[in-house]
């Protein structure tokens, strides 16, 4: 499975139409797209790690982590690309429910067992914003994948942390990393066709 709209791009390169004029960053090159291209085939393929001397639920656990992690990864290169922060995400996601990732994130850690574990481990404006996705006045989904990422990546957050279940943790960071995952792909095809439909109108107007 790649990047959908990744096969056009590659098409507008080689007619000369370079990334800045697609719309992406002023100091975005090919390469950049490519590398998050590639990022994010990793992420929507991967499946799960093989672990010796671990149970299939702990295994859970982290694989749940891991997909976190690397869809994470993938969308530090869409904010790269797209010329965004974190913080602006949230407008750009309210098309595509957010408010039901979020909704998941409570419902799946009634006991606050892993937003207790993540927040208290974060940095203060992190975990500020961690707890506006807790108190449901952020539906910023990244908020949650940084986190957990963060946390995650530093070798604090295993898979029974605080005696979470890793079945609830699957859900969550499954649910995290499918919006994200889908999020990213539906806004880069956006940013082609919109730049597709642009040239379209031109080639109109100069016919007529």
């Amino acid at each position: 499975m790649g990047l959908q709209g990744f096969a056009k791009f590659h098409e507008l390169l080689k007619h000369n139409h370079h990334p800045a004029m697609m719309g992406f960053g002023t100091k975005i090159c090919a390469g950049d797209i490519n590398r998050f291209a590639s990022r994010i085939k990793l992420a929507k393929n991967f499946r799960s790690i093989n672990l010796d001397e671990y149970s299939p639920l702990t295994v859970l656990g982290y694989d749940a982590f891991f997909q976190v992690f690397l869809t994470h990864s993938a969308l530090e290169r869409f904010l790269e690309i797209s010329a965004v922060q974190l913080d602006e995400l949230e407008a750009l996601m309210m098309p595509y429910k957010p408010e039901e990732v979020i909704q998941k994130f409570v419902e799946e850690d009634k006991k606050k067992l892993l937003f207790d574990f993540l927040h208290e481990r974060l940095n203060f404006r992190l975990r500020n914003k961690l707890s506006d996705c807790r108190d449901l006045s952020s539906c910023n989904v990244a908020y949650i994948s940084a986190s957990i990422r963060h946390i995650f990546a530093h070798g604090h957050l295993c898979a029974h942390s605080k005696r979470m279940q890793p079945k609830n943790v699957h859900i969550i960071c499954t649910a995290v990393s499918d919006f994200l995952l889908n999020f990213m792909e539906a806004e880069f095809a956006k940013k082609i066709e919109n730049y597709l439909e642009v040239l379209s109108n031109n080639q109109t107007d100069k016919a007529m």
